[in-house]
């Protein structure tokens, strides 16, 4: 399963393989082009200074609240008002559609640009908090990654974002150590 809300806290990419080296993916306008057509949002890229800033806000504080929650706490009030903040931006209302055919409510929004961006990644993230397994909300355990992703594994036991890449290096660096620990004794 797939969440807007986890692609936008990842924006800020860091290099998995421990090289040290981080990309703040909100000033690219090659990412943001991706993540609009892939959720299909439409914004002017690159977003203004005005907005730039409050993306990374947002990031911040959602990325505080997966933190408080990925250690069994509680998000602090503060940070969970923000979203609620942010939720604001994307008022909507119900409209009837259809005719002989039947009828049908679709949610509607008179929310464009920017503010629906935002009101989106806020009501994705409120979404995965109140309808999904709060639990399976985790961190990756490679310190170097720190990626946020969604356990969707039968026993909420999955440490890595990805087994292939970040599973098998954090694999291989406790057998390095332990093979180290071996020949030092």
């Amino acid at each position: 399963m797939e969440w807007l809300c986890i692609d936008f806290l990842n924006s800020d990419w860091r290099d998995w393989r421990g090289s040290g080296r981080r990309e703040d993916r909100l000033d690219k306008a090659d990412w943001w082009a991706y993540v609009l057509r892939k959720w299909n949002l439409e914004a002017a890229v690159p977003p203004d200074a005005r907005t730039r800033a409050a993306l990374g806000e947002l990031r911040d504080r959602m990325r505080r609240m997966v933190e408080a929650l990925a250690a069994g706490g509680t998000p602090e009030e503060r940070d969970v008002e923000a979203l609620n903040e942010a939720l604001l931006l994307v008022p909507s209302h119900l409209r009837l559609t259809g005719g002989a055919q039947g009828y049908r409510l679709e949610q509607v929004t008179p929310a464009e640009g920017w503010p629906l961006v935002i009101g989106r990644i806020a009501a994705s993230f409120a979404e995965l908090l109140a309808n999904g397994d709060v639990r399976r909300i985790k961190i990756c355990d490679n310190r170097d990654c720190c990626w946020i992703f969604y356990d969707e594994s039968r026993n909420r036991a999955r440490r890595w974002c990805d087994d292939k890449m970040c599973g098998n290096l954090m694999k291989v660096r406790r057998f390095r150590e332990r093979q180290k620990e071996k020949g030092g004794s």
